[in-house]
């Protein structure tokens, strides 16, 4: 009865969204380390809603646990309706409730309320324990990524060399060389290509090129710069 239980994916699926709007991340240190863990003592008691974790607490306890410092435990925050029948809480309830089971006065009723209450314990709740703690990790994860990303799109968009204007060079042989010029606030101010490295043989051909040749591409530097006080 207990396979048959745990096979039934909607079930699985309703006990999961249950357990993640009204369920809790339990943190307790573990015996002896609350010197060598100083560093997570906040989270030595510590209980919270999955739906209300911040992303930096959830990875703060998943390292204070892999660091054996911490015991993590997903509680499901059970409820027992005085109406229920067996005294189910209500996720046993709601399996008893799919399956058809109910005291109804036969001798096998109470060996089947206790098959619903064993599954719960030892089946249901293993697993959606570790369900929850993988959609936990990846939301945190997600989370710290957005983040690094916001700081890290602000730090590439900041002015390159500080509140200065600049230029800038970007290396090419066949294409020429980009040259791009930003003022103090990281705004392109003017843009040009250069060719430093074009070839005597094919000089007729980059006659109508601007910058074609070293001295050529040394004019062509000057004007932005003198234009922008690079």
């Amino acid at each position: 009865l207990g396979e048959r239980f745990t096979e039934d994916a909607d079930l699985i699926g309703e006990l999961r969204e249950r357990m993640w709007s009204r369920g809790q991340l339990v943190s307790r240190v573990r015996d002896g380390q609350q010197e060598a863990g100083a560093k997570f003592a906040d989270y030595f008691e510590f209980d919270e809603p999955f739906t209300r974790l911040p992303s930096h607490r959830i990875l703060a306890m998943l390292r204070g646990e892999k660091e054996d410092v911490l015991d993590l435990q997903m509680d499901p925050v059970a409820l027992t309706p005085e109406a229920a029948d067996a005294g189910f809480s209500d996720y046993e309830e709601l399996i008893a409730a799919r399956f058809g089971v109910a005291d109804r006065g036969r001798p096998g009723d109470r060996w089947l309320a206790d098959t619903v209450r064993w599954t719960w314990r030892t089946r249901f709740l293993a697993h959606l324990g570790v369900d929850l703690r993988m959609r936990l990790w990846q939301n945190a994860e997600q989370d710290a990524v957005g983040v690094f990303a916001a700081n890290l799109r602000d730090l590439l968009l900041a002015a390159p060399a500080g509140a200065r204007t600049t230029m800038g060079l970007d290396p090419g042989f066949r294409t020429g060389v980009k040259v791009a010029v930003v003022d103090a606030t990281g705004k392109p101010v003017a843009t040009t290509t250069i060719y430093p490295h074009e070839l005597k043989r094919s000089a007729a051909g980059a006659a109508g090129k601007p910058g074609s040749g070293g001295d050529a591409s040394i004019d062509v530097l000057a004007r932005p710069a003198a234009d922008h006080q690079v």
